[in-house]
């Protein structure tokens, strides 16, 4: 005769989930469910192509998807601490903002997630590191674009005239010229090289969390790298936009769009990769 308690443990190490999740697994589910919410209008918003849909990952980068991965692996790998009394109005606050049909509610309940876990766990315990990840998420989800919100006109003018520069095309504010004729296009929000660094800063920190790294100089200069990185890719999407004009709508949204798409998040894992290969070998 098997006793029931060896039953259970024996399906919980092939399934290789846990018997019971923690606090740490709990608010990591929760915030990976506030942040689909808070993007669940990428995600049903499609021109009709299932397939290029589907390839793009469901309108979300692969660094996001990412970040949501690692997010519930650390809280899952966590341990079964129970809930605190405190833990219960925060988590119900995040559930309901799930539920308001305007993902800025989302977006906040994110917020909330982060930074009240971010101040309620041990600095060495897994829970930090979820924290983390999802603090990093804030910037792709708040942070960024209430920088583009108050600031859209500066940053958006200094992206148009470095694509001018680089192209030998005159610019006014965001509007750049294309290369060769009298037309012009805008360097959007969306078009924007905030939402590429934010993603390089959330993959860095994704990375840090998911092999628990230790920060230093080396591992700064990785995500300065990776920030760096994506800035110029961005410049170069811009410029590529301006010396081909009737490719304009193929490198923006199109497929040639996707592949830019691809070949961002492409460079910076293997940056990323190189970095915490050269961390994971460094003496703690």
């Amino acid at each position: 005769m098997t006793p029931a308690s060896s039953v259970r443990r024996t399906l919980a190490e092939r399934t290789y989930w846990p018997e019971n999740i923690g606090r740490t697994g709990i608010f990591a589910g929760a915030g990976v469910i506030a942040t689909l919410n808070a993007l669940a209008d990428q995600i049903v918003a499609f021109d009709g192509s299932l397939i290029i849909h589907i390839l793009n990952l469901g309108g979300l980068s692969a660094v996001i998807w990412f970040a949501l991965y690692a997010a519930l692996k650390i809280g899952m790998e966590a341990g079964d601490e129970p809930l605190r009394k405190t833990d219960l109005p925060v988590l119900l606050a995040i559930l309901a903002s799930c539920f308001i049909p305007v993902t800025v509610a989302a977006r906040g309940g994110v917020l909330l997630c982060a930074c009240y876990f971010f101040a309620t766990t041990r600095p060495d315990a897994p829970g930090r590191r979820v924290a983390l990840v999802l603090l990093a998420l804030t910037g792709t989800l708040v942070w960024g674009p209430l920088i583009l919100t108050l600031l859209a006109a500066p940053i958006l003018s200094l992206d148009a005239h470095i694509t001018g520069w680089v192209i030998g095309s005159p610019v006014t504010a965001n509007m750049v010229q294309f290369a060769g004729t009298d037309r012009i296009y805008i360097v959007a929000m969306a078009c924007s090289s905030i939402h590429n660094i934010s993603l390089a800063i959330v993959l860095w920190c994704t990375a840090v969390a998911l092999f628990n790294l230790k920060v230093d100089r080396r591992l700064l200069l990785i995500c300065a790298g990776m920030m760096s990185l994506m800035f110029a890719l961005n410049i170069v999407r811009l410029s590529l936009m301006g010396l081909f004009p009737d490719q304009f709508e193929f490198l923006h949204a199109g497929a040639g769009g996707l592949l830019f798409g691809w070949l961002e998040v492409i460079a910076m894992a293997i940056l990323a990769g190189f970095g915490v290969s050269n961390a994971v070998a460094r003496p703690r």
